[in-house]
């Protein structure tokens, strides 16, 4: 099991950029945030109450034992009631305000892989859509919010300290002043190590769930030892990251309390010798000398917070990247009809990895039906996915009637786009549920779906089993096919569909693709009735 090479963005990382990601795909994320941020603000306001009104009660109770105390209890009893009313009130009103995202990105997880299948595996994908949802539900309710406090309460508390107490407010400023530098350095420590036990947790995740399913093969040839032997090495190796995670977090911890107590011990010390010398008043000093440790609270939170978050941001960048195509700003909305594409100089792979073909020009009239040629593991698959808008081309672009196929809502060009792959996956229990998952189609017209493409002898309720196991490869590209058509898209983009098909099944297949009404893509090896849109072995070729 290596570990995979591809690291997240430093932009899904950074609280700037993964704030920026998030809004695009719920926006109510900006409203937490800033509801957060105020109730902090808040609770700021009523600790600097809190301690003037405890240094004005204790200055009056001991050094004028006559004075009325009415006045500075009556406030501290009012913002201690702000205090806890703002701590106690937050969270449940921030957790509702964030929980949209969590919908969001279950959402769109969801759609990425009826698209594309999942990614790293079933229990990978499930994984990162239950615990790395919450993940980030926390990361946005109580992380982020933090280190925005962390930045804000203690600018505003060394204001305070500065207009009672200058001396006092420097003393504090300087400590303060270390604290980006260990916080910077043990941050870059935590962030990679935080990366490091969130992917060891993703494959343990997809490991077990491997091992699992195929314990009996594995018993059949005495090699389930060897597989446990495996999964509790990557049991050890999640342990391992986790407890390096944790060690940074205790440092980091113990680095902030033991500048907090410097300062605040530098603070005392300053402000006794002062009031020895008659130089300050003691209801000054007793409020400097309970603010001064309350400018660290923020950042010791905000530290804590960060290793907290840390399945929350390594999540989020596997979420975000995974959901990540959202319309740009002033995206171009999906056509109305059939498009004419058109691809110019695209080329096909991925970063690192270009398809053998040459870059591919080519036009598809508006409801033409065109094939694509090839041998296996030249691109034609590719091709496909970069026309429905799943894969990016490594250079050129492709037009949809005219219109780059990048500037276009991709939710509106998916809903406008069927692409059958050549093992399609058909989530559902039954024939019915595959074939029409929101229920919407009545008995006759199941059967007359399943007639269209020669599956008349099947059962609509018949089970399909796991993966669609008792059907065979055949029946499984009809019925996909069945499923595509049941959406009357636009644009109809079938990889191999008569691949394990007799002549029979295959003409069927075929004489119903010729008859629809939409623009038809065909990648295949295979004869097929068309007009052959490009070779992608690079050699001219004719229209048939």
């Amino acid at each position: 099991m290596p570990r995979p090479a591809r690291r997240a963005p430093t932009s899904a990382t950074d609280p700037g950029g993964l704030l920026a990601r998030l809004d695009r795909v719920a926006p109510a994320v900006r409203t937490a945030l800033a509801a957060s941020v105020a109730a902090g603000v808040v609770a700021v306001g009523a600790t600097v109450a809190q301690a003037v009104a405890l240094a004005r009660l204790l200055t009056d109770a001991l050094a004028r034992p006559g004075a009325g105390v009415g006045g500075a209890a009556a406030l501290l009893v009012g913002a201690t009631l702000v205090r806890a009313l703002g701590a106690g009130l937050a969270e449940p009103a921030i957790g509702r305000l964030a929980a949209p995202l969590r919908r969001a990105l279950r959402h769109r997880a969801l759609e990425g892989v009826l698209d594309a299948g999942p990614a790293g595996g079933p229990d990978a994908t499930v994984q990162l859509a239950t615990r790395g949802v919450e993940a980030v539900e926390e990361y946005v309710a109580r992380a982020l919010p933090t280190l925005v406090l962390g930045g804000l309460a203690p600018l505003a508390l060394l204001g305070w300290l500065a207009w009672r107490d200058p001396l006092s407010a420097v003393v504090v400023a300087v400590t303060v002043g270390l604290l980006p530098v260990f916080m910077v350095l043990l941050g870059l420590a935590a962030r990679e190590e935080m990366t490091r036990r969130f992917e060891d947790q993703q494959r343990l995740a997809g490991y077990f769930g491997d091992v699992v399913r195929g314990m009996a093969v594995l018993r059949a040839h005495n090699r389930s030892r060897d597989a446990l032997d495996a999964l509790e090495s990557a049991g050890e190796a999640l342990t391992a990251s986790t407890m390096r995670t944790l060690r940074v977090a205790f440092l980091s911890g113990l680095a902030l309390e033991l500048l907090s107590s410097l300062a605040t011990a530098l603070v005392a010390l300053v402000l006794g010798l002062r009031l020895l010398g008659g130089s300050l008043s003691l209801a000054v000093a007793l409020a400097v000398l309970l603010v001064a440790p309350e400018v660290f609270v923020p950042l010791r939170r905000a530290a804590a917070q960060y290793h907290a978050s840390a399945d929350g941001l390594a999540a989020a960048a596997a979420l975000l990247e995974r959901v990540g195509a959202t319309a740009p700003p002033g995206a171009a909305p999906a056509p109305g009809s059939a498009p004419r594409l058109a691809l110019e100089g695209v080329r096909l792979g991925r970063p690192g990895r270009p398809a053998p073909s040459a870059p591919v020009a080519a036009v598809v009239p508006s409801g033409a039906l065109c094939v694509v040629r090839g041998p296996s593991g030249v691109g034609k698959t590719t091709l496909l996915r970069t026309l429905a808008g799943l894969s990016a081309p490594l250079a050129g672009r492709v037009l949809v009637d005219g219109v780059d196929l990048a500037a276009i809502d991709p939710e509106g060009w998916r809903d406008r786009v069927a692409w059958v792959p050549q093992d399609p996956r058909l989530p559902g229990r039954t024939v019915a549920e595959a074939l029409d998952p929101g229920g919407t189609l009545g008995p006759g017209d199941l059967a007359a779906a399943l007639e269209r493409v020669g599956l008349s002898h099947l059962d609509p309720g018949r089970p399909l089993g796991e993966g669609a196991a008792t059907l065979s490869a055949g029946e499984r590209r009809r019925l996909a096919l069945a499923r595509a058509l049941a959406r009357d898209p636009l644009v109809l983009l079938l990889d191999e569909p008569t691949a394990h098909l007799d002549a029979r099944s295959a003409r069927v297949v075929e004489e119903v693709v010729a008859a629809l009404p939409g623009t038809r893509v065909v990648a295949t090896h295979r004869p097929f009735p068309g007009d052959v849109l490009v070779s992608l072995e690079g050699e001219a070729v004719g229209a048939r």
